[in-house]
């Protein structure tokens, strides 16, 4: 078999292939897709008899781990058709994408699963839980607010709010969050788009002239909310927006959400709390000098990766106490030192419970010495 990247200018040859697979998908979606998503991802395919058989497409996203920014992708449309399926064409794609990715030194990949079991043996783990729930639609306001005038108002968002927007958002990210997707003018004007071919749209919430929330909504049989950012105190302002949304006291699923739950615990009839994206390391001295230390150290870790060969190796990790640095060492083949790529992936993203191979006693107390990056908030779609 043959791995082949496509031209951009082939890009929509893949449609046909993501319409057998993805049946559920709308045609307003799927127009959406190939008119703005495929303008700058990356279309990996196998051919057979003369068609695209399998594909694999990543799509770009700027992320921010702690201070640090890095270009990465997220791994959608792994498809194949059925008659053409079990011959290895999904390993084969996915071992091309990572080589790829890794030789652009990006820290890490990330994906949404249709089923955990299809990506574990890649060395793909859950680094992220969606939290969300039901909420129903509510127009009261507390006592303290109409006394204080502190009335929401609720707008739908045009292309000129995109930049207040993705301001607002990396404000309340920022201060909570360790690991997520860069969110800017470009990224909500997307988002907008996305959202407007699922029959919804970005909610904006204001307060006394100020901006305090913003949600994606779409509707299918009925309306969705995707992830709510709310400022801090701000909470009643959810239940207000699912009443402004439906026009009534409808409980719809709120999901992706960053706020005090218990401060609208009247209006929420039940919650959820998913794994919901999974990722895999990739160019590790970059992932590992992203991280924040807890302390001065030095000591090495030795990874296997049976996938990309550039990792299998010892690695020194050093720390003054305000960043690390990261170098090789010669492999001793140290069992006390080894660590398979998979569970760096949940140590280092802080994943629990943390479900992989025993690690010795001195490793786990070095790698401890580094701050995880357990604060993850990816509800990105496509």
């Amino acid at each position: 078999m043959e791995v082949r990247m496509l031209q951009r200018e082939e890009h929509g040859r893949t449609r046909e292939l993501w319409e057998r697979v993805f049946a559920e998908d709308t045609k307003e979606f799927l127009d959406y897709y190939y008119t703005v998503k495929t303008l700058d991802n990356e279309m990996y395919v196998i051919e057979q008899e003369h068609q695209i058989c399998s594909m694999i497409q990543l799509n770009p996203y700027e992320m921010r781990i702690n201070d640090s920014e890095f270009l990465t992708h997220y791994i959608i449309a792994v498809a194949t058709e059925e008659r053409f399926r079990k011959r290895g064409f999904m390993g084969a794609l996915l071992q091309v994408s990572l080589k790829k990715m890794y030789a652009r030194k990006e820290p890490f990949t990330f994906l949404m699963p249709a089923a955990e079991s299809i990506y574990h043996p890649y060395d793909f783990r859950y680094i992220y839980r969606q939290r969300g729930g039901k909420v129903c639609g509510s127009k009261e306001r507390s006592v303290s607010h109409e006394l204080q005038g502190n009335i929401y108002e609720m707008r739908e968002a045009s292309e000129k709010d995109c930049r207040k927007l993705a301001e607002f958002a990396e404000e309340i990210l920022r201060q909570s969050y360790q690991v997520v997707a860069v969110r800017t003018e470009q990224y909500y004007r997307r988002m907008l788009a996305e959202q407007k071919s699922e029959h919804g749209g970005i909610g904006m919430i204001e307060k006394n002239g100020k901006l305090v929330g913003s949600f994606f909504f779409a509707k299918e049989e009925t309306y969705e909310i995707r992830e709510p950012l709310l400022k801090k105190g701000e909470e009643e302002a959810l239940p207000q927006a699912v009443f402004w949304l439906t026009k009534g006291n409808e409980a719809i699923f709120c999901d992706g959400w960053n706020l005090d739950v218990h401060n609208i615990k009247k209006s929420v009839t039940k919650e959820r709390d998913r794994p919901l994206i999974m990722a895999r390391l990739l160019y590790l001295p970059g992932f590992f000098e992203s991280l924040r230390p807890r302390t001065t150290f030095s000591f090495t870790v030795e990874v296997t990766d049976p996938l990309l060969e550039e990792n299998n190796r010892r690695f020194l990790l050093e720390s003054d106490g305000t960043k690390i640095a990261v170098s090789t060492a010669a492999k001793e083949n140290d069992t006390d030192r080894q660590i398979s790529i998979a569970a760096l992936t949940q140590v280092l993203f802080g994943w629990e419970p943390y479900t992989e191979e025993k690690l010795s006693e001195a490793l786990q107390k070095d790698l401890n010495k580094i701050e995880p990056a357990d604060g993850v908030f990816l509800n990105e779609i496509v």
